[in-house]
Protein backbone atom coordinates (compact mmCIF):
# COMPACT_ATOMS: atom_id res chain seq x y z
CA UNK A 1 0.00 0.00 0.00
CA UNK A 2 3.18 2.37 0.85
CA UNK A 3 4.50 1.68 -2.86
CA UNK A 4 1.30 2.60 -4.17
CA UNK A 5 1.11 5.89 -2.13
CA UNK A 6 4.31 6.79 -3.28
CA UNK A 7 3.60 6.47 -6.65
CA UNK A 8 1.26 8.02 -6.99
CA UNK A 9 3.17 10.96 -5.47
CA UNK A 10 5.72 10.51 -7.80
CA UNK A 11 2.95 10.86 -10.46
CA UNK A 12 1.37 13.78 -9.22
CA UNK A 13 4.73 15.89 -8.43
CA UNK A 14 5.54 15.01 -12.79
CA UNK A 15 2.05 16.64 -13.04
CA UNK A 16 2.29 19.66 -11.31
CA UNK A 17 6.10 20.34 -12.49
CA UNK A 18 4.84 19.49 -16.22
CA UNK A 19 2.01 22.18 -15.68
CA UNK A 20 4.71 24.81 -14.77
CA UNK A 21 6.77 24.42 -17.32
CA UNK A 22 6.11 26.65 -21.18
CA UNK A 23 2.92 24.73 -22.56
CA UNK A 24 0.00 25.56 -25.29
CA UNK A 25 -1.95 26.42 -22.04
CA UNK A 26 0.50 29.13 -20.67
CA UNK A 27 3.68 29.36 -23.50
CA UNK A 28 6.03 31.40 -20.80
CA UNK A 29 5.29 28.91 -18.31
CA UNK A 30 3.32 29.20 -14.22
CA UNK A 31 6.56 29.87 -12.07
CA UNK A 32 4.46 29.56 -8.97
CA UNK A 33 3.75 25.78 -9.85
CA UNK A 34 7.50 25.37 -9.39
CA UNK A 35 7.52 26.60 -5.48
CA UNK A 36 5.07 23.17 -4.95
CA UNK A 37 5.48 20.69 -7.52
CA UNK A 38 8.42 18.74 -5.52
CA UNK A 39 6.67 18.64 -2.35
CA UNK A 40 4.86 15.08 -3.31
CA UNK A 41 7.97 13.98 -4.07
CA UNK A 42 9.68 14.39 -1.34
CA UNK A 43 6.47 12.70 0.91
CA UNK A 44 7.46 9.93 -1.45
CA UNK A 45 11.04 9.72 -0.42
CA UNK A 46 10.42 10.24 3.15
CA UNK A 47 7.99 6.67 2.82
CA UNK A 48 10.42 4.68 1.13
CA UNK A 49 11.53 1.27 2.65
CA UNK A 50 14.49 0.98 0.75
CA UNK A 51 17.56 1.94 -2.30
CA UNK A 52 14.78 -0.02 -4.86
CA UNK A 53 11.73 2.16 -3.98
CA UNK A 54 13.69 5.24 -3.84
CA UNK A 55 15.08 4.46 -7.50
CA UNK A 56 11.75 3.70 -8.62
CA UNK A 57 10.42 6.94 -7.01
CA UNK A 58 12.85 8.49 -9.33
CA UNK A 59 12.61 7.06 -12.60
CA UNK A 60 8.65 7.51 -12.85
CA UNK A 61 8.57 11.05 -11.36
CA UNK A 62 11.21 11.96 -13.65
CA UNK A 63 10.25 9.59 -17.11
CA UNK A 64 6.52 10.97 -16.45
CA UNK A 65 7.59 14.74 -16.30
CA UNK A 66 9.45 13.83 -19.65
CA UNK A 67 6.53 12.38 -21.45
CA UNK A 68 4.25 15.49 -20.05
CA UNK A 69 6.61 18.11 -20.94
CA UNK A 70 8.15 16.80 -23.75
CA UNK A 71 5.96 15.04 -25.72
CA UNK A 72 6.42 16.93 -29.02
CA UNK A 73 9.28 15.08 -29.88
CA UNK A 74 6.29 12.31 -30.98
CA UNK A 75 6.53 15.23 -34.08
CA UNK A 76 10.43 13.99 -34.92
CA UNK A 77 9.43 12.35 -38.20
CA UNK A 78 10.74 8.86 -38.66
CA UNK A 79 12.65 9.26 -35.38
CA UNK A 80 9.45 9.49 -32.91
CA UNK A 81 9.94 6.38 -30.91
CA UNK A 82 13.70 7.09 -30.78
CA UNK A 83 13.66 10.63 -30.08
CA UNK A 84 10.67 10.31 -27.07
CA UNK A 85 10.77 6.99 -25.98
CA UNK A 86 14.09 6.88 -25.52
CA UNK A 87 14.75 10.07 -24.24
CA UNK A 88 12.16 9.13 -21.62
CA UNK A 89 13.48 6.03 -20.83
CA UNK A 90 17.05 7.06 -20.56
CA UNK A 91 15.74 10.22 -18.28
CA UNK A 92 13.95 7.99 -16.43
CA UNK A 93 17.08 5.91 -15.81
CA UNK A 94 19.24 9.07 -14.95
CA UNK A 95 16.66 10.23 -12.32
CA UNK A 96 16.11 6.76 -10.89
CA UNK A 97 20.09 6.00 -10.52
CA UNK A 98 20.59 9.61 -8.90
CA UNK A 99 17.59 9.57 -6.46
CA UNK A 100 18.17 6.23 -5.24
CA UNK A 101 20.59 7.81 -3.03
CA UNK A 102 17.55 9.96 -1.38
CA UNK A 103 17.07 7.35 0.60
CA UNK A 104 20.12 7.16 2.01
CA UNK A 105 19.60 9.68 4.89
CA UNK A 106 16.44 7.58 6.40
CA UNK A 107 18.33 4.05 5.87
CA UNK A 108 21.91 5.56 7.88
CA UNK A 109 19.35 7.05 10.44
CA UNK A 110 17.42 3.78 11.17
CA UNK A 111 20.74 1.97 10.87
CA UNK A 112 22.28 4.12 13.59
CA UNK A 113 19.01 4.07 15.71
CA UNK A 114 19.43 0.03 15.43
CA UNK A 115 22.76 0.48 16.57
CA UNK A 116 22.41 2.51 19.37
CA UNK A 117 19.15 1.86 20.56
CA UNK A 118 18.06 5.09 21.32
CA UNK A 119 16.21 7.77 19.42
CA UNK A 120 17.63 10.42 21.79
CA UNK A 121 20.77 10.11 20.31
CA UNK A 122 20.01 12.64 16.73
CA UNK A 123 22.88 14.01 15.26
CA UNK A 124 22.54 17.05 12.81
CA UNK A 125 21.92 14.12 9.83
CA UNK A 126 19.57 13.13 11.29
CA UNK A 127 17.60 16.43 11.16
CA UNK A 128 14.92 18.08 8.82
CA UNK A 129 17.32 20.83 7.83
CA UNK A 130 19.79 18.10 7.16
CA UNK A 131 17.43 16.45 4.74
CA UNK A 132 16.21 19.22 2.78
CA UNK A 133 19.89 20.28 1.98
CA UNK A 134 20.31 16.41 0.67
CA UNK A 135 17.38 16.54 -1.09
CA UNK A 136 17.74 20.23 -2.85
CA UNK A 137 21.39 18.77 -3.21
CA UNK A 138 20.41 15.74 -5.23
CA UNK A 139 17.73 17.02 -6.92
CA UNK A 140 20.19 19.67 -7.99
CA UNK A 141 22.87 16.83 -9.31
CA UNK A 142 20.15 15.39 -11.17
CA UNK A 143 19.00 18.26 -13.23
CA UNK A 144 23.01 18.69 -13.40
CA UNK A 145 23.27 15.01 -14.86
CA UNK A 146 20.89 14.80 -17.01
CA UNK A 147 21.69 18.25 -18.84
CA UNK A 148 25.35 17.31 -20.28
CA UNK A 149 26.54 14.31 -22.24
CA UNK A 150 25.55 12.57 -25.08
CA UNK A 151 22.06 12.26 -24.00
CA UNK A 152 21.79 15.94 -22.40
CA UNK A 153 18.57 16.78 -22.36
CA UNK A 154 18.46 20.31 -20.33
CA UNK A 155 14.92 20.85 -20.85
CA UNK A 156 12.11 20.33 -17.92
CA UNK A 157 14.03 22.13 -15.82
CA UNK A 158 12.87 24.53 -12.74
CA UNK A 159 14.58 26.74 -14.37
CA UNK A 160 13.00 26.48 -17.41
CA UNK A 161 9.60 27.24 -15.62
CA UNK A 162 10.66 30.74 -13.93
CA UNK A 163 10.98 33.33 -17.11
CA UNK A 164 8.21 35.34 -15.94
CA UNK A 165 10.61 35.90 -12.46
CA UNK A 166 13.52 37.61 -14.75
CA UNK A 167 15.05 38.75 -10.95
CA UNK A 168 15.88 35.03 -9.63
CA UNK A 169 16.88 34.37 -12.99
CA UNK A 170 19.75 36.62 -12.53
CA UNK A 171 21.31 34.24 -10.75
CA UNK A 172 22.52 32.27 -13.12
CA UNK A 173 25.56 34.49 -14.37
CA UNK A 174 27.19 33.43 -10.78
CA UNK A 175 25.71 29.57 -10.49
CA UNK A 176 24.49 29.07 -13.68
CA UNK A 177 20.85 27.35 -13.82
CA UNK A 178 21.94 24.85 -10.88
CA UNK A 179 21.58 27.62 -8.20
CA UNK A 180 18.32 28.44 -9.37
CA UNK A 181 17.07 24.41 -8.83
CA UNK A 182 18.87 24.17 -5.89
CA UNK A 183 16.86 27.25 -4.21
CA UNK A 184 13.60 26.02 -5.40
CA UNK A 185 14.06 22.50 -4.35
CA UNK A 186 15.07 23.73 -0.89
CA UNK A 187 11.82 25.61 -0.79
CA UNK A 188 10.08 22.76 -1.62
CA UNK A 189 11.72 20.27 1.05
CA UNK A 190 11.08 22.81 3.57
CA UNK A 191 7.40 22.89 2.87
CA UNK A 192 7.15 19.28 2.91
CA UNK A 193 8.79 19.09 6.37
CA UNK A 194 6.62 21.29 7.58
CA UNK A 195 3.73 19.23 6.22
CA UNK A 196 5.30 15.84 8.02
CA UNK A 197 5.75 18.07 11.27
CA UNK A 198 1.78 18.88 10.99
CA UNK A 199 1.37 15.47 10.21
CA UNK A 200 2.96 13.88 13.43
CA UNK A 201 1.89 17.23 15.83
CA UNK A 202 2.18 14.77 18.76
CA UNK A 203 5.86 15.46 18.65
CA UNK A 204 5.61 18.72 18.60
CA UNK A 205 7.47 18.29 21.55
CA UNK A 206 10.91 17.39 19.85
CA UNK A 207 13.25 20.59 20.27
CA UNK A 208 15.36 19.25 17.60
CA UNK A 209 13.52 19.36 14.72
CA UNK A 210 11.64 22.36 15.77
CA UNK A 211 15.50 24.05 15.97
CA UNK A 212 16.39 22.65 12.82
CA UNK A 213 12.79 24.10 11.05
CA UNK A 214 13.98 27.23 11.88
CA UNK A 215 17.02 27.35 10.87
CA UNK A 216 15.60 26.04 7.13
CA UNK A 217 13.55 28.63 7.05
CA UNK A 218 15.74 31.69 8.11
CA UNK A 219 18.19 29.84 5.56
CA UNK A 220 16.23 30.27 2.83
CA UNK A 221 15.03 33.44 3.53
CA UNK A 222 18.30 34.98 3.43
CA UNK A 223 19.17 33.00 0.19
CA UNK A 224 16.02 34.12 -1.56
CA UNK A 225 16.70 37.84 -0.77
CA UNK A 226 20.28 37.91 -1.54
CA UNK A 227 19.23 36.20 -4.79
CA UNK A 228 16.93 39.05 -5.28
CA UNK A 229 18.45 42.13 -4.57
CA UNK A 230 20.88 40.25 -6.66
CA UNK A 231 18.65 40.11 -9.42
CA UNK A 232 17.44 43.62 -9.08
CA UNK A 233 20.61 45.49 -9.09
CA UNK A 234 21.84 43.16 -12.48
CA UNK A 235 18.36 43.41 -14.08
CA UNK A 236 18.36 47.30 -13.62
CA UNK A 237 21.82 48.11 -13.92
CA UNK A 238 22.72 50.17 -17.01
CA UNK A 239 24.61 48.66 -19.59
CA UNK A 240 26.03 50.91 -22.43
CA UNK A 241 26.57 49.24 -25.85
CA UNK A 242 29.90 49.83 -27.32
CA UNK A 243 29.00 49.40 -30.83
CA UNK A 244 26.06 47.71 -32.43
CA UNK A 245 25.10 45.54 -35.49
CA UNK A 246 22.67 46.12 -38.06
CA UNK A 247 21.22 42.90 -38.44
CA UNK A 248 18.33 41.36 -40.66
CA UNK A 249 17.05 37.98 -39.35
CA UNK A 250 14.47 36.06 -41.83
CA UNK A 251 11.99 33.16 -40.89
CA UNK A 252 10.86 31.52 -44.02
CA UNK A 253 8.72 29.09 -42.38
CA UNK A 254 9.05 26.34 -44.64
CA UNK A 255 8.86 22.50 -44.19
CA UNK A 256 12.55 21.52 -45.25
CA UNK A 257 11.09 17.53 -44.64
CA UNK A 258 8.87 17.87 -47.49
CA UNK A 259 10.29 20.26 -50.19
CA UNK A 260 11.99 18.39 -52.65
CA UNK A 261 14.52 21.49 -53.59
CA UNK A 262 15.84 24.67 -51.24
CA UNK A 263 14.73 27.02 -54.33
CA UNK A 264 11.51 28.29 -52.68
CA UNK A 265 13.27 28.70 -49.30
CA UNK A 266 16.33 30.62 -51.07
CA UNK A 267 13.64 33.15 -52.98
CA UNK A 268 11.41 33.73 -50.01
CA UNK A 269 14.80 34.11 -47.93
CA UNK A 270 16.31 36.71 -50.26
CA UNK A 271 12.81 38.81 -51.25
CA UNK A 272 12.14 38.91 -47.59
CA UNK A 273 16.04 40.02 -46.90
CA UNK A 274 15.30 42.40 -49.48
CA UNK A 275 12.24 43.86 -48.27
CA UNK A 276 14.06 44.86 -44.58
CA UNK A 277 17.55 46.01 -46.56
CA UNK A 278 15.74 48.29 -48.55
CA UNK A 279 13.77 49.69 -45.17
CA UNK A 280 16.84 49.82 -43.25
CA UNK A 281 18.39 52.15 -45.84
CA UNK A 282 15.45 54.49 -45.58
CA UNK A 283 16.17 54.57 -42.45
CA UNK A 284 19.58 55.70 -42.27
CA UNK A 285 20.94 52.32 -41.03
CA UNK A 286 22.43 50.11 -43.87
CA UNK A 287 22.27 46.11 -42.99
CA UNK A 288 25.51 44.62 -41.79
CA UNK A 289 24.41 41.32 -41.52
CA UNK A 290 21.67 38.93 -42.88
CA UNK A 291 20.50 35.78 -41.02
CA UNK A 292 18.75 32.71 -42.33
CA UNK A 293 17.48 29.93 -40.42
CA UNK A 294 18.96 26.42 -39.94
CA UNK A 295 19.00 23.86 -43.01
CA UNK A 296 18.48 26.56 -45.70
CA UNK A 297 20.70 25.12 -48.32
CA UNK A 298 20.45 21.75 -49.07
CA UNK A 299 23.57 21.32 -51.28
CA UNK A 300 26.55 19.69 -49.31
CA UNK A 301 29.66 22.66 -49.10
CA UNK A 302 32.30 23.13 -50.33
CA UNK A 303 31.24 21.29 -53.16
CA UNK A 304 28.45 22.94 -53.93
CA UNK A 305 29.95 26.53 -53.50
CA UNK A 306 30.47 26.86 -57.17
CA UNK A 307 26.19 25.42 -57.39
CA UNK A 308 25.21 28.17 -56.09
CA UNK A 309 26.68 30.97 -58.06
CA UNK A 310 24.30 30.30 -60.52
CA UNK A 311 21.14 28.73 -58.47
CA UNK A 312 18.47 29.94 -58.21
CA UNK A 313 18.22 30.65 -61.48
CA UNK A 314 15.61 33.68 -60.66
CA UNK A 315 18.37 34.96 -58.18
CA UNK A 316 21.22 33.31 -57.47
CA UNK A 317 22.34 33.18 -53.64
CA UNK A 318 25.77 34.50 -55.06
CA UNK A 319 24.55 37.55 -56.78
CA UNK A 320 21.88 38.27 -54.31
CA UNK A 321 25.06 38.45 -51.24
CA UNK A 322 27.14 40.33 -53.60
CA UNK A 323 25.00 43.17 -55.15
CA UNK A 324 23.81 44.03 -51.75
CA UNK A 325 27.48 43.81 -50.59
CA UNK A 326 26.20 42.39 -46.96
CA UNK A 327 27.63 39.16 -45.30
CA UNK A 328 25.10 36.21 -45.12
CA UNK A 329 25.04 33.45 -41.70
CA UNK A 330 22.55 30.89 -43.28
CA UNK A 331 22.48 26.96 -42.26
CA UNK A 332 23.50 24.23 -44.37
CA UNK A 333 25.14 20.72 -44.61
CA UNK A 334 29.00 20.26 -44.80
CA UNK A 335 31.35 17.59 -46.18
CA UNK A 336 34.41 17.08 -43.84
CA UNK A 337 35.23 13.36 -45.04
CA UNK A 338 33.06 11.82 -47.49
CA UNK A 339 35.01 8.75 -47.29
CA UNK A 340 34.41 8.15 -43.69
CA UNK A 341 31.01 10.10 -44.46
CA UNK A 342 31.80 12.76 -42.13
CA UNK A 343 28.87 15.57 -42.31
CA UNK A 344 28.34 18.48 -41.03
CA UNK A 345 25.25 20.14 -39.95
CA UNK A 346 26.33 23.46 -40.10
CA UNK A 347 26.85 27.12 -40.03
CA UNK A 348 27.65 28.82 -43.56
CA UNK A 349 29.33 31.93 -43.86
CA UNK A 350 29.44 34.61 -46.88
CA UNK A 351 31.02 37.75 -46.87
CA UNK A 352 30.15 40.71 -48.70
CA UNK A 353 31.34 40.22 -51.73
CA UNK A 354 29.98 36.70 -52.24
CA UNK A 355 32.56 34.39 -51.30
CA UNK A 356 32.38 31.20 -49.01
CA UNK A 357 34.53 31.87 -45.63
CA UNK A 358 33.72 29.29 -43.60
CA UNK A 359 31.52 26.98 -41.36
CA UNK A 360 30.84 25.91 -37.53
CA UNK A 361 29.55 22.35 -37.41
CA UNK A 362 26.78 21.78 -35.14
CA UNK A 363 28.51 19.99 -31.84
CA UNK A 364 25.72 18.89 -29.63
CA UNK A 365 23.42 16.65 -32.15
CA UNK A 366 20.00 14.81 -31.21
CA UNK A 367 20.76 11.90 -29.98
CA UNK A 368 19.55 9.00 -31.46
CA UNK A 369 17.81 11.31 -34.30
CA UNK A 370 21.07 13.00 -35.93
CA UNK A 371 23.50 10.92 -33.81
CA UNK A 372 23.24 7.13 -33.96
CA UNK A 373 25.81 5.59 -32.84
CA UNK A 374 27.67 3.17 -35.01
CA UNK A 375 26.31 5.24 -37.69
CA UNK A 376 29.79 5.74 -39.42
CA UNK A 377 30.30 1.47 -40.09
CA UNK A 378 28.10 0.60 -43.18
CA UNK A 379 26.95 -2.73 -41.35
CA UNK A 380 25.15 -0.42 -39.11
CA UNK A 381 23.97 1.91 -41.34
CA UNK A 382 22.52 -0.53 -43.31
CA UNK A 383 21.06 -2.44 -40.48
CA UNK A 384 19.36 1.09 -39.86
CA UNK A 385 18.10 1.79 -43.15
CA UNK A 386 16.73 -1.89 -43.77
CA UNK A 387 14.95 -2.78 -40.56
CA UNK A 388 14.05 0.70 -38.86
CA UNK A 389 14.21 2.91 -42.21
CA UNK A 390 16.77 5.27 -41.05
CA UNK A 391 19.45 6.64 -42.86
CA UNK A 392 20.60 9.81 -41.61
CA UNK A 393 23.73 10.27 -39.24
CA UNK A 394 25.73 13.70 -38.66
CA UNK A 395 28.99 14.09 -36.70
CA UNK A 396 29.44 16.55 -34.23
CA UNK A 397 31.73 19.65 -35.18
CA UNK A 398 35.70 18.99 -34.51
CA UNK A 399 36.29 22.76 -33.64
CA UNK A 400 34.74 26.31 -32.14
CA UNK A 401 34.50 28.62 -34.97
CA UNK A 402 33.74 32.51 -34.48
CA UNK A 403 33.46 34.92 -36.90
CA UNK A 404 35.10 38.38 -37.30
CA UNK A 405 31.92 41.01 -38.83
CA UNK A 406 32.12 44.38 -39.52
CA UNK A 407 29.76 46.46 -37.06
CA UNK A 408 29.26 50.28 -36.03
CA UNK A 409 30.47 52.23 -33.03
CA UNK A 410 27.31 53.09 -30.64
CA UNK A 411 26.18 56.40 -31.30
CA UNK A 412 26.24 57.81 -27.79
CA UNK A 413 29.10 55.43 -26.42
CA UNK A 414 30.87 56.72 -23.69
CA UNK A 415 34.74 57.65 -24.98
CA UNK A 416 37.65 55.69 -24.19
CA UNK A 417 39.91 56.49 -20.69
CA UNK A 418 43.02 55.81 -22.44
CA UNK A 419 44.26 56.30 -26.02
CA UNK A 420 47.84 55.00 -27.29
CA UNK A 421 49.41 56.82 -30.67
CA UNK A 422 51.91 54.25 -31.50
CA UNK A 423 54.62 56.37 -33.75
CA UNK A 424 56.28 53.20 -34.48
CA UNK A 425 53.61 52.15 -37.29
CA UNK A 426 54.65 53.99 -40.71
CA UNK A 427 51.83 56.85 -41.49
CA UNK A 428 49.87 55.53 -44.32
CA UNK A 429 49.44 52.25 -42.43
CA UNK A 430 48.08 53.91 -39.15
CA UNK A 431 45.62 55.45 -41.75
CA UNK A 432 44.33 52.41 -42.83
CA UNK A 433 43.89 51.15 -39.79
CA UNK A 434 42.09 54.31 -38.42
CA UNK A 435 39.83 53.76 -41.47
CA UNK A 436 38.99 50.22 -40.78
CA UNK A 437 35.28 49.64 -39.55
CA UNK A 438 35.15 48.18 -36.00
CA UNK A 439 34.15 44.26 -35.76
CA UNK A 440 32.34 42.13 -33.69
CA UNK A 441 33.03 38.38 -32.84
CA UNK A 442 30.20 36.17 -33.26
CA UNK A 443 29.45 32.51 -32.17
CA UNK A 444 26.78 30.85 -34.74
CA UNK A 445 25.55 27.72 -32.32
CA UNK A 446 23.38 25.63 -34.52
CA UNK A 447 19.73 24.70 -32.88
CA UNK A 448 20.04 23.20 -29.36
CA UNK A 449 23.64 24.19 -29.24
CA UNK A 450 22.66 27.28 -27.33
CA UNK A 451 21.00 24.74 -24.61
CA UNK A 452 24.27 23.59 -23.41
CA UNK A 453 26.70 25.77 -21.02
CA UNK A 454 29.19 23.20 -21.87
CA UNK A 455 29.32 24.47 -25.64
CA UNK A 456 28.65 28.23 -25.47
CA UNK A 457 31.38 28.71 -22.57
CA UNK A 458 33.85 27.83 -24.74
CA UNK A 459 32.68 29.68 -27.58
CA UNK A 460 32.51 32.80 -25.00
CA UNK A 461 36.26 31.96 -23.17
CA UNK A 462 37.36 32.47 -26.91
CA UNK A 463 35.86 35.69 -27.91
CA UNK A 464 32.86 35.52 -28.60
CA UNK A 465 30.67 38.85 -28.25
CA UNK A 466 27.62 37.65 -29.83
CA UNK A 467 25.68 34.58 -30.19
CA UNK A 468 24.06 34.16 -33.61
CA UNK A 469 21.78 31.01 -33.06
CA UNK A 470 20.42 28.99 -36.20
CA UNK A 471 17.37 26.76 -35.77
CA UNK A 472 14.71 24.60 -37.32
CA UNK A 473 11.88 23.53 -34.29
CA UNK A 474 9.18 23.67 -37.36
CA UNK A 475 9.16 19.96 -36.74
CA UNK A 476 7.63 20.34 -33.70
CA UNK A 477 4.21 21.38 -34.59
CA UNK A 478 3.29 23.23 -31.40
CA UNK A 479 4.20 26.76 -29.86
CA UNK A 480 5.35 24.97 -26.90
CA UNK A 481 8.69 23.48 -28.31
CA UNK A 482 9.53 26.75 -29.37
CA UNK A 483 9.08 28.58 -26.45
CA UNK A 484 11.32 25.71 -24.47
CA UNK A 485 14.10 26.17 -26.47
CA UNK A 486 13.90 30.11 -26.36
CA UNK A 487 13.52 30.28 -22.48
CA UNK A 488 16.67 27.93 -21.80
CA UNK A 489 18.77 29.13 -24.20
CA UNK A 490 17.86 33.19 -23.06
CA UNK A 491 20.03 31.79 -19.91
CA UNK A 492 23.36 31.81 -21.38
CA UNK A 493 22.90 35.49 -22.34
CA UNK A 494 22.73 35.91 -18.56
CA UNK A 495 25.18 33.40 -17.51
CA UNK A 496 27.93 35.35 -20.10
CA UNK A 497 26.27 38.81 -20.13
CA UNK A 498 26.28 38.40 -23.78
CA UNK A 499 23.48 39.16 -25.98
CA UNK A 500 22.17 36.82 -28.61
CA UNK A 501 20.01 36.59 -31.82
CA UNK A 502 17.88 33.35 -32.71
CA UNK A 503 16.83 33.15 -36.28
CA UNK A 504 14.68 29.98 -36.78
CA UNK A 505 12.77 28.78 -39.51
CA UNK A 506 9.21 29.06 -37.60
CA UNK A 507 9.88 30.50 -34.12
CA UNK A 508 11.11 32.27 -31.83
CA UNK A 509 13.19 34.11 -33.80
CA UNK A 510 14.43 36.96 -31.32
CA UNK A 511 16.89 39.29 -30.26
CA UNK A 512 18.19 38.57 -26.52
CA UNK A 513 19.83 41.24 -24.57
CA UNK A 514 22.41 40.34 -21.50
CA UNK A 515 20.04 40.42 -18.87
CA UNK A 516 17.73 37.56 -21.16
CA UNK A 517 15.04 40.12 -21.77
CA UNK A 518 13.60 39.86 -25.13
CA UNK A 519 14.02 43.18 -27.71
CA UNK A 520 12.61 42.22 -30.35
CA UNK A 521 10.31 39.09 -31.51
CA UNK A 522 8.73 37.67 -34.14
CA UNK A 523 5.61 35.79 -34.31
CA UNK A 524 5.59 31.98 -34.76
CA UNK A 525 5.23 29.86 -37.96
CA UNK A 526 4.30 32.85 -40.06
CA UNK A 527 6.62 33.39 -42.90
CA UNK A 528 7.96 36.70 -41.92
CA UNK A 529 11.24 38.89 -41.04
CA UNK A 530 12.77 41.87 -39.06
CA UNK A 531 15.98 44.12 -38.55
CA UNK A 532 17.39 45.57 -35.89
CA UNK A 533 20.24 47.34 -34.53
CA UNK A 534 21.91 44.70 -31.96
CA UNK A 535 23.55 46.55 -29.00
CA UNK A 536 27.21 44.90 -28.49
CA UNK A 537 28.83 45.17 -25.13
CA UNK A 538 32.09 45.08 -23.92
CA UNK A 539 33.39 41.29 -22.33
CA UNK A 540 32.11 40.41 -18.77
CA UNK A 541 33.99 37.85 -17.39
CA UNK A 542 30.98 36.54 -14.95
CA UNK A 543 31.71 33.90 -12.06
CA UNK A 544 29.80 31.21 -14.03
CA UNK A 545 32.02 32.17 -16.68
CA UNK A 546 35.20 31.73 -14.80
CA UNK A 547 34.13 28.52 -13.30
CA UNK A 548 31.56 26.66 -14.91
CA UNK A 549 29.81 24.34 -12.86
CA UNK A 550 31.52 24.65 -9.91
CA UNK A 551 27.57 24.68 -7.89
CA UNK A 552 27.18 20.98 -9.12
CA UNK A 553 30.23 20.10 -8.98
CA UNK A 554 30.78 21.10 -5.40
CA UNK A 555 27.21 19.45 -4.17
CA UNK A 556 28.26 16.05 -5.90
CA UNK A 557 32.18 16.05 -3.43
CA UNK A 558 30.08 16.77 -0.31
CA UNK A 559 26.94 14.48 -1.17
CA UNK A 560 29.45 11.59 -1.97
CA UNK A 561 31.93 12.37 1.41
CA UNK A 562 28.64 12.43 3.47
CA UNK A 563 27.84 8.91 1.79
CA UNK A 564 31.85 7.65 2.82
CA UNK A 565 31.82 8.51 5.84
CA UNK A 566 28.17 7.07 7.13
CA UNK A 567 29.01 4.14 4.89
CA UNK A 568 32.56 3.96 7.02
CA UNK A 569 30.56 4.57 9.94
CA UNK A 570 28.44 1.24 9.29
CA UNK A 571 31.22 -0.70 9.02
CA UNK A 572 32.80 0.53 12.34
CA UNK A 573 30.24 0.26 14.08
CA UNK A 574 29.49 -3.34 13.15
CA UNK A 575 32.52 -4.24 15.33
CA UNK A 576 31.63 -1.97 18.50
CA UNK A 577 29.08 -3.92 19.97
CA UNK A 578 26.18 -2.01 21.41
CA UNK A 579 25.19 -1.85 24.77
CA UNK A 580 21.95 -4.18 24.25
CA UNK A 581 24.56 -6.16 22.54
CA UNK A 582 26.86 -6.44 25.72
CA UNK A 583 24.39 -6.98 28.33
CA UNK A 584 22.50 -10.02 26.17
CA UNK A 585 26.30 -11.34 26.09
CA UNK A 586 26.87 -11.37 30.03
CA UNK A 587 23.62 -12.99 30.81
CA UNK A 588 25.00 -15.96 32.83
CA UNK A 589 23.59 -18.83 31.09
CA UNK A 590 20.95 -21.55 32.38
CA UNK A 591 22.26 -24.55 33.15
CA UNK A 592 20.08 -27.35 30.79
CA UNK A 593 21.62 -30.51 33.18
CA UNK A 594 19.76 -28.93 36.16
CA UNK A 595 16.69 -28.46 34.25
CA UNK A 596 16.58 -32.21 33.67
Amino acid sequence: MDLILQVFYSVFSSIILAAALPTEFCLLGIPGLTLIALIPLYLAFSKSKNYFHSFLIGFIQTCVTHLLSSFWLANFKDFAALTLGASAFGTGLIGGGVFLFMHHPYASSKAKNNLNDSSLSKKFTDTPVFRILYFASIYTLYEWMKSVGFLGYPWATLAGAIYRWPYLMQIASVTGTYGIAWLIAFLNGLFAELIITFYNRFKLSDKLNIWSLNIAGRLIIILFAVSLVHGIYQYNKKRTPDRTLNAVMVQQNSNPWEEESDEDSILASERMSQEHIDQMKNEGTPAELIVWSEGVLRYRFPQSEKHYRNYPDEKPLYSFVQENNIPLLTGGSFTRDKKRRIYFNAAIMYDSEGNYRGVYGKNHLVPMAEAIPGMEYPFVKDFMERFIGISAGWTPGDQYVLFNIPCSYYKNRELDTVATIDITIPYQEQKLLDAKKPTVKIAAPICYDDAFPDIMRPLFLNGAELFVNLTDDSWSLLKSSEYQHYIISSYRCIEYRTPMVRSTNSGCTVVIDANGATLAMLPLFEQTAMHYTIPIYRRTMTTYARFGNWLPILLLILCLAYIAYTCFTFVQDDYIPSERKIKKFNRPKKDKKKKK
